[in-house]
């Protein structure tokens, strides 16, 4: 079986030139025993992980744009034990393909009600879960001359025990078109390895819900007219928001031939 190293894209690709820019030119230096980034971690003193900060959903005035989604899994080990107590970050585009970020140069609308960030710890049994939207795709340029589309994708940032100890890496939809023209995910040689970054739709940790709460604005009917939204009395009149959500699950194995592919290694 191919080690789980070969499963690694390379860190500079020149069919992308992003990762070409980002990558050092120099070998590692490796600090001298001592330094703070041997401190034990996760360490949480000044900027703690609140109880919300799993769900991109609720730091606007108003829900944001989107389709709402679930994103779980378990992060383990090469064995199969649980890996607990570790900080998981994700940051993605909102619904539009757009980021809230100066060097964004797409154009793409930004959504005032989504910040396109969230964190959590993996609980006892390496259980996470995100509350968040689905990104939408946006077109990125590859080879000079080269724009191509990337497919929808949630980047993951995984903290070890130390600060010395974190893995990036990027999470891919299930049944995305896309997929077979996104250079990111195709720059893994080997095709398990592109599978492990895919996150698979789970019906049972879906909610379905047809229910949700009454327009308070009028809408255009097709002539035009201003219609009044109608009276409710159904079970959703009363709510805030519809909780309705497609699950992706999305596992994590840190090490070993079943491992899933990281873009960096500290």
């Amino acid at each position: 079986m191919m080690p789980y190293e070969e499963h690694d894209p390379p860190a500079s690709d020149p069919n992308y030139l992003v990762t070409v820019g980002r990558t050092p030119l120099q070998p590692a230096v490796r600090l001298p025993q001592g330094w703070f980034h041997t401190i034990k971690g996760p360490v949480f003193d000044q900027i703690k992980v609140g109880p919300r900060d799993h769900d991109l959903t609720v730091h606007g005035v108003a829900e944001p744009i989107g389709s709402r989604i679930i994103v779980f899994g378990r992060v383990t080990d090469s064995d199969g034990k649980p890996v607990r107590n570790h900080l998981i970050e994700i940051w993605h585009a909102n619904a539009a393909g757009g980021y809230i970020d100066s060097l964004d140069i797409t154009g793409f609308p930004l959504d005032p009600n989504f910040i396109g960030a969230g964190r959590t710890l993996t609980d006892n049994d390496g259980n996470y879960r995100f509350i968040t939207i689905r990104p939408g795709a946006y077109p990125a340029i590859y080879v000079p001359g080269t724009d191509a589309w990337r497919a929808a994708h949630i980047h993951f940032s995984i903290f070890g025990p130390s600060f010395e100890s974190r893995l990036v890496t990027q999470m891919y939809f299930e049944g995305d078109p896309l997929l077979r023209q996104d250079k990111m995910i195709l720059a893994i040689p080997d095709p398990r390895g592109q599978d492990r970054l895919i996150a698979k739709f789970c019906a049972e940790t879906s909610i379905s819900e047809s229910f949700g709460p009454p327009r308070v604005r009028p809408t255009l009917d097709g002539s035009g007219t201003l219609i009044q939204p109608p009276k409710r009395q159904d079970p959703g009149a009363l709510r805030h928001y519809n909780p309705s959500a497609q699950a992706f699950r999305f596992d994590i194995v840190l090490r070993g031939s079943r491992a899933t592919p990281f873009e960096s290694k500290p």
